[in-house]
């Protein structure tokens, strides 16, 4: 074939595609049909859907039906598009990881042979994971922060105060300017340089001794303990979040990419190896 066959070959091609798009995609597996239709393509997002009935019950008891009514579209609108971005992350493993693992096993990851299927599907994954998460993770971040804010806060300090009163611990106030400066402003004096010494060297106060609660107190202990651990419960949720989203922020990308070159050179670089 001559140079000028071969130059006009591909431009031939791409003319025919861009003129006729069905033609060309004739023969091709139809993806943009039934479920993987854009138009009508509708994800299942049952606990996104029961957050989303949740705050707009809370919204409506705080504000009221009248300005409920009066804000409706705005009020639906905002909490509509939280919905949209939980159900984005709950559709994607639900919906198209789980089964996709559940058909074909997890030997796509880091295959000994690979090949073109298995790095299609892990460079797949790796770039819609990368895209989905990198964006969803901060929302999930900031709704375990205002939840341990309105939930998990108030539960450790009344429930702490409770819980202390009961072990009959007397009642202290410490401040501090991002943990410098600690003062205790209630309370029984305390040098906290040497609590710390104490504690680092494993001598810190028990927890709970029954010999310094009363047993018309155990309910109390009982009741203000639990409040208590749901507060601490609380904390440990939105940290674990914090630090999933500053890793998804961070290093993702990364992994992801590195995953791919990865994916990449032992396809076309080393395909025999080992």
């Amino acid at each position: 074939m001559s140079l000028p066959a071969k130059v006009a070959a591909p431009v031939l091609a791409l003319s025919t595609m861009v003129a006729d798009p069905k033609q060309s995609y004739a023969a091709a597996v139809k993806l943009s049909e039934g479920d993987f239709n854009p138009d009508s393509f509708r994800p299942v997002c049952a606990t996104s859907d029961g957050f989303y009935r949740f705050l707009q019950g809370s919204t409506r008891a705080v504000v009221g039906d009248e300005n409920f009514s009066e804000y409706g579209p705005l009020i639906a609108g905002g909490l509509l598009r939280i919905r949209l971005e939980l159900c984005v992350v709950e559709s994607f493993f639900n919906e198209a990881v789980g089964p996709f693992i559940k058909e074909n096993g997890l030997n796509w990851i880091l295959p000994l042979h690979e090949t073109v299927e298995t790095f299609l599907a892990g460079t797949i994954f790796a770039l819609a994971t990368t895209f989905i998460l990198v964006g969803s993770t901060k929302l999930i971040q900031i709704i375990a922060f205002y939840g341990d804010l309105v939930v998990g806060g108030p539960c450790r300090l009344l429930g702490g105060f409770f819980f202390d009163r009961a072990r009959g611990e007397p009642v202290t106030l410490d401040v501090s300017f991002f943990g410098f400066f600690k003062t205790r402003l209630v309370g029984p004096p305390v040098d906290f340089k040497e609590e710390e010494i104490r504690k680092a060297a494993g001598g810190g106060e028990q927890l709970l001794d029954f010999d310094k609660v009363k047993p018309a107190e155990i309910p109390l202990l009982a009741v203000s303990g639990g409040v208590k651990l749901v507060g601490e419960a609380s904390k440990i949720f939105r940290e674990f979040i914090e630090a999933l989203d500053l890793f998804v922020g961070r290093y993702l990308v990364l992994i992801a990419s590195g995953y791919i070159i990865l994916k990449f050179v032992h396809f076309k670089v080393f395909p025999d190896f080992p």
